[in-house]
């Protein structure tokens, strides 16, 4: 073979080399394309996997108690000893009332929350009062001095508080026959009392 076709053959065995390695770095850059895009599938689906779900506070309460909730069962302990359970008014329009002694909107309210149920008790309406005093003879001395009959509560951890993300004192929730929460007040005035009023005699009305 002469000199020219060795050097003809030597190039055709070089570009092939060439070519054979530019495909075999193609071939990798794609596998690795793939490989990565895979990885970046699986972080992202473990992501969704582990993003936590709302969850029911232990208490029963909804974790945000808010217009149009569902409240379910909780049961706490009464400041007349014993446990109260919210199911044991089913079937009654409820207003649940948070309040401390120390908060003297509160002070105000309470006997306004009595008169209310006196008035409206046989129509099926039941508020209860749910004190978040740190020291329980506090709001016992208080109940005892206004003469309230309401049913009150002492939600002394104030996990109760925390599940319906009580912000204010006082806070209250008017729930229908239901366990609909259907409005929430923050604070007290005559007018916002005059409002608890009106939404209550609505519910009272509804079947």
């Amino acid at each position: 073979m002469s000199n020219y076709h060795r050097s003809v053959a030597h190039g055709r065995r070089a570009a092939q080399r060439q070519k054979k390695m530019r495909q075999s770095k193609i071939m990798l850059a794609v596998a690795l394309i793939l490989i990565l895009s895979g990885v970046g599938s699986l972080i992202w689906m473990s992501l969704k996997t582990a993003a936590p779900k709302p969850t029911t506070n232990s208490y029963g309460a909804p974790a945000l108690a808010q217009q149009g909730g569902t409240v379910t069962d909780f049961s706490i302990g009464s400041l007349a000893g014993g446990n109260i359970a919210l199911s044991d008014y089913a079937g009654d329009v409820i207003i649940m009332n948070f309040w401390a002694t120390w908060c003297g909107p509160c002070q105000q309210e309470l006997p306004e929350f009595e008169r209310l149920q006196k008035r409206q008790e046989e129509r099926g309406l039941k508020v209860i009062t749910v004190s978040v005093d740190s020291n329980p003879k506090n709001a016992q001395s208080f109940v005892k001095r206004n003469n309230l009959q309401l049913t009150a509560l002492w939600d002394y951890k104030k996990r109760l508080a925390s599940a319906y993300d009580v912000e204010a004192m006082p806070s209250t929730y008017v729930i229908d026959r239901y366990g609909v929460i259907r409005y929430v007040h923050k604070g007290y005035s005559p007018a916002e009392f005059k409002r608890i009023v009106m939404e209550t005699n609505e519910l009272l009305d509804e079947m």
